[in-house]
């Protein structure tokens, strides 16, 4: 069995940062982690000594007394490979926990990928951080299509068939939107989203940088009517098989006609010709980040499945 070395780093340069042994999430990767925040971040690895890769990651920023995996992103935490052995992940964590301590900080907050992007990491994760007194400080439910061979209308209710059927009569379109105007794009989505009333999570400075920083994992797919929007996406390919449905909006003056029905039927065949094995839904959640049975419905109605999606504290 390899032997393992444990190294902490203080916003390092790429260079001097071990290469993960895998193809990591989008989230975790220096570029991204220089770009959240401030930019200052502590970043603990597992090397294997065999071959010089880190097999585990994990980074945090300190915000007041805490710290916090991530501070500016869907998701953070601990990514492992899967053949990682579990005194390696438990002495990795026990490390995390050392260094949270030796910078002042208090308390520690992981937010973990969904289950359903690595399940059997993090089935072993989360075990482990319970092991070692770890609290749940937030559960929901994930929402992901599996992609396959068929096609997306075979896992469709009978409504949400017709609704798309509906779409492709009246001549709608879905549109890889190449080299989108995003100053369009974010007004169609603010507006969307305020007459719903929601508010936006990410500011429009922030989406236009991350756009710019990240051309190859950021995409916009839309639905059109003519030359209107009835619906829109921006897209994170977070990993080379992951796929996410990061900001979707549909106009509520296509209501009867459900646009998003198509767009997401659109994503799914992209997945498809992508060779991209999973199409994140996201969390269903309200404007108060309650639970919202209506939106989780609608994506069970698109033949969704659900993975838990969950953030654990601790103070040290």
């Amino acid at each position: 069995m390899a032997e393992h070395t444990i190294l902490l780093q203080y916003s390092p340069q790429s260079a001097y940062i071990p290469k993960f042994c895998q193809s990591g999430f989008l989230f975790n990767d220096h570029q991204h982690l220089q770009q959240q925040d401030s930019g200052n971040f502590y970043l603990l690895s597992a090397l294997n000594q065999t071959t010089q890769q880190a097999e585990a990651r994990c980074a945090f920023y300190i915000c007041s007394d805490e710290a916090i995996s991530p501070v500016a992103a869907p998701f953070g935490s601990i990514e492992f490979a899967e053949s990682l052995p579990d005194a390696v992940l438990d002495r990795f964590l026990v490390s995390l926990l050392e260094a949270v301590r030796g910078v002042g900080a208090r308390k520690l907050r992981l937010v973990n990928y969904p289950h359903c992007y690595a399940p059997q990491q993090a089935e072993k994760l989360t075990a482990i951080l319970a092991k070692h007194d770890f609290y749940r400080l937030e559960a929901n439910q994930n929402s992901f299509l599996p992609i396959g061979n068929k096609r997306f209308e075979a896992h469709l209710i009978s409504a949400e068939r017709r609704r798309l059927r509906k779409c492709r009569e009246a001549n709608f379109q879905f549109v890889h939107w190449q080299t989108p105007n995003l100053t369009e794009a974010i007004n169609f989505i603010q507006q969307t989203r305020q007459q719903q009333g929601y508010q936006m999570t990410i500011s429009t400075e922030r989406l236009i940088d991350l756009w710019q920083k990240f051309p190859n994992q950021f995409s916009v797919f839309v639905v059109k009517d003519g030359t209107q929007l009835a619906a829109l996406s921006i897209t994170v390919r977070v990993r080379d098989d992951i796929l996410y449905n990061f900001i979707p909006a549909s106009h509520p003056s296509y209501h009867a006609f459900s646009p998003m029905v198509m767009l997401i039927d659109g994503l799914f065949t992209y997945c498809q010709q992508q060779e991209i094995r999973l199409l994140d839904l996201g969390v269903s959640l309200d404007a108060n980040r309650q639970p919202k049975p209506s939106l989780m419905r609608f994506k069970r109605n698109l033949g969704a499945l659900e993975s838990p999606k969950l953030t654990f504290e601790k103070v040290v």
